[in-house]
């Protein structure tokens, strides 16, 4: 007898139908400007995509996002800026044949002495557990959408800082703009420019990622990619943010590339960089890149000859060399056919 066991399939803002859950929402998210003691409604429609009837359940909750900007979730009124005292969907529960729609109703009451900024929750449209095999396991899939809700009381002024500019891999170079939301506002869109001088002055690069938001209090890790394999050398690296406010948040670091200094690792000849990538994949040294050059690595990365050089042997390009880019340059062996 094959194992059961329960999959929820969540898909949060969701607009339009994801054919897999079978389940079509049409509302991306609500975002309300709202007054103390004032009550708003909204409203939006389910469909149930499948052949067969279905009941759903509707309820409220919190979230918030990751440093990477994954979402989070918990019980209704666990955030301290939940909006979920404030909420009440209607109908909480209701059935749809195949094909057919319902209209859910949402009602905000704002409590009289709410302060200023924003508060915000989510309500779940949530489907029946159904069976479903995978590989030789029956799956108990749940469907589950979530529609997120946004609402700004008055207007407190939009407040961001940079914290840092971390740099990561140098094969290409890429850095994160450690960013965050100190104050009681939502910032819908972030926008962050990363300029890239060289010693002389020269730019070499101006990068604008995709806009992030960020919620209040929150922190995002913003990953930009230059594209650049830096030569030795020191070069500026300025980022600007951009919130929505007549002044621009700047900050700047000073990336420093030290020479390499490649001896032989474990007995073997110097490393070698076979296709001109910055990396060495040849660890042993002998003009071919086989499986001896991993096992060579998978016992020695910890090595000093590797650490002091590890921009070199960061196979996975993470900023830091460790068991997992053996992993990785095993990969890389099979797929050149190694």
């Amino acid at each position: 007898m094959g194992r059961v066991s329960l999959l929820l399939l969540c898909a949060c803002t969701v607009l339009g139908a994801w054919p897999s859950l079978g389940l079509e929402v049409n509302l991306l998210e609500v975002d309300l400007a709202v007054a103390p003691g004032e009550a708003y409604t909204f409203s939006f429609i389910v469909r149930n995509e499948t052949d067969v009837p279905e009941t759903f359940t509707l309820y409220t909750g919190d979230w918030d996002r990751d440093e990477a900007g994954g979402n989070r979730f918990y019980p209704p009124r666990t955030l301290p800026r939940s909006v979920a005292p404030w909420l009440a969907v209607a109908p909480g529960t209701f059935t749809l044949g195949p094909g057919e729609t319902r209209e859910v109703s949402g009602t905000l009451n704002v409590p009289s002495g709410a302060q200023p900024g924003t508060y915000w929750g989510i309500v779940f449209v949530h489907g029946e557990p159904r069976p479903v095999q995978q590989q030789g396991t029956t799956v108990m899939v749940a469907k589950r959408i979530g529609i997120k809700v946004y609402a700004t009381v008055g207007s407190a002024p939009k407040e961001g800082a940079v914290r840092k500019i971390e740099f990561r891999g140098l094969n290409p170079f890429w850095l994160v703009v450690d960013f965050v939301n100190p104050g009681l506002v939502n910032l819908r869109e972030v926008r962050v420019e990363v300029q890239v001088y060289d010693a002389k002055g020269d730019q070499l690069a101006r990068i604008e990622p995709t806009p992030i938001p960020c919620l209040p209090g929150a922190t995002r890790w913003i990953a930009v990619e230059t594209g650049l394999r830096p030569a030795p050398g020191t070069y500026l690296v300025v980022a600007r943010v951009d919130i929505g406010r007549e002044e621009i948040i700047a900050a700047q670091a000073y990336l420093r590339v030290r020479a390499l200094t490649l001896v032989p690792i474990a007995g073997g000849a110097v490393p070698r960089d076979l296709d001109g990538d910055g990396l060495y994949e040849d660890t042993d040294g002998n003009g071919a890149f086989d499986e001896a050059d991993v096992d060579l690595f998978r016992g020695a990365w910890k090595v000093a000859q590797v650490q002091g050089n590890a921009r070199a042997f960061d196979f996975d390009n993470s900023g830091r060399v460790d068991e997992l880019d053996a992993e990785r340059l095993a990969a890389i062996l099979t797929a050149r056919g190694g």
